[in-house]
């Protein structure tokens, strides 16, 4: 995180104080990517709406909240929701099994 932009090194200190982690989005990105590479893609639909994949796919890259707000135009509070409604679907406890989720569903593609 010493690289991390100001906004990520406030979210990592306030999933410090929840008592979670907080992993390097490059981190998270490499581990996820050496993952999807061993596992073939499930073929079940997504159980996910195109805004809530949006979101996933956001996340599975390693945009914090903010970035994502930015990106999909929309507020902190919405893009919480459809994370708290994305790990409800799919059964993940935080952001990362999200991104897992994403990079195994075949949901990301390289850049």
């Amino acid at each position: 995180l010493k690289d991390a932009p100001p906004s990520l090194l406030i979210e990592a200190v306030r999933a410090a104080a929840r008592g979670d982690a907080l992993v390097s989005p490059a981190v998270t990105v490499r581990l996820l990517r050496e993952l999807s590479a061993t596992r073939p893609a499930p073929d079940a639909g997504s159980p996910l709406t195109e805004r809530e994949l949006d979101v996933a796919r956001l996340v599975a890259v390693g945009s914090t909240n903010q970035e994502i707000c930015d990106q999909l135009v929309v507020s902190l509070s919405t893009v919480k929701t459809h994370l708290a409604n994305i790990q409800q679907k799919i059964d993940a406890r935080n952001r990362v099994e999200i991104a897992a989720w994403a990079w195994e569903s075949g949901m990301v593609r390289e850049r």
